[in-house]
């Protein structure tokens, strides 16, 4: 009778302690599970695969931006007094096309007030499969709405240290990290020809003289469908602002004229943007041809990524609508982007 006692108060005991343990994690929710933030509480917003799914669920927004590190510096302040609106930012570094709309469904299922995502397409992943992810680890048991795998959420050790640090931080009168700030890394990096230089090693040039290949085509408008266009056929109530990464002419070099690939990469453009500008709700933008910020190594802090003034610019010109393509200008854009690229002297760059 004494050892039935003690196992039924040990379980009693233990299910108290594990269901306090529980209840303050999801009390205090630091990836936004089971609610937004808290009001004046102090959330730390820095780890985007375990709060991203979390921020488009449960934060009150009407626009999205979204997409790869291409979008971490953008300011949600800018976009809301030039947009109008109340914005929130969900960066992927190093994120597919899948990743990305993944997230951004997500968002449209949960926010009925959901009317404009501004988006980053990154050209160097148009021809991924469609199913791709590249990441191993991401917590989809924050993704998915099966309770039973929220044990590894609200019994985790690191989790309830997180929380304890969020009201650390409000008790010392912190702030909650702001969507300018989240996941900008702005401060981290240096700009300019010697720190993009320093970035690679310019390979030999090869000549590749072959056309995009059916299987090429075939999977990159799988990809532009499943992840692009088929999420604003289904939401035609919703304004989508895309727009191409400007890459700096160090990418050029390296990934198209090195290689011998201008007209592959040319036909692999006509092919994203056809199909693009079949959505009448999507606003595509193209920046290849401003030759004065992608041939401006001061702007970049690798071959690809730009600083967050060119961040600021970008949301300037697709308010304003520079750069945006059409049916009828698209032509005209890749011609001009052909024939600068083209017979730029690369060999200058490296002088």
């Amino acid at each position: 009778m004494k050892a039935k006692v003690w196992f039924g108060c040990a379980l009693s005991g233990t299910i108290l302690v594990l269901a306090t343990f529980a209840g303050y994690i999801i009390t205090v929710d630091p990836f936004f599970h089971y609610h937004g933030p808290l009001k004046e509480v102090a959330y730390t917003l820095d780890n985007s695969r375990y709060q991203n799914d979390g921020i488009v669920r449960h934060f009150s927004y009407d626009t999205l931006i979204t997409g790869t590190s291409m979008v971490s510096n953008f300011k949600t302040s800018e976009c809301d007094a030039l947009f109008g609106g109340t914005s929130v930012k969900t960066p992927f570094h190093g994120g597919t096309f899948r990743e990305v709309n993944d997230n951004l469904e997500a968002a449209l299922l949960a926010n009925p007030d959901l009317h404009t995502v501004i988006r980053c397409l990154d050209q160097g992943n148009f021809t991924q499969d469609k199913d791709y992810v590249n990441y191993d680890g991401i917590p989809y048991y924050l993704y998915d709405s099966n309770p039973f795998n929220d044990t590894e959420y609200i019994l985790n050790k690191n989790v309830f240290i997180l929380s304890d640090n969020v009201l650390a931080d409000t008790a010392a009168g912190k702030q909650m990290t702001s969507f300018d700030q989240y996941m900008n890394w702005q401060g981290e990096y240096a700009f300019g020809k010697e720190a993009v230089l320093a970035t690679y090693i310019r390979p030999g040039k090869s000549v590749y003289d072959k056309s995009l290949a059916e299987t090429e085509r075939e999977q990159t408008l799988a990809n532009i469908r499943q992840n692009v266009t088929d999420v604003a056929r289904e939401n035609p109530d919703v304004t989508f602002y895309y727009y191409f990464s400007p890459y700096s002419i160090c990418y050029w070099d390296v990934h198209v004229m090195q290689q011998g690939k201008l007209d592959w990469y040319m036909e692999l453009q006509r092919l994203v943007i056809e199909e693009i500008l079949t959505c009448d709700n999507i606003r595509l933008y193209a920046y290849d041809d401003h030759t004065d910020l992608t041939c401006d190594l001061d702007n970049y802090q690798d071959q690809m990524h730009y600083s967050e003034d060119i961040n600021s610019l970008l949301l300037q010109w697709m308010k304003a609508g520079e750069g945006r393509l059409d049916r009828k200008n698209y032509p005209d854009y890749l011609k001009r982007v052909y024939e600068f690229y083209g017979a730029y002297d690369y060999d200058s760059i490296y002088e």
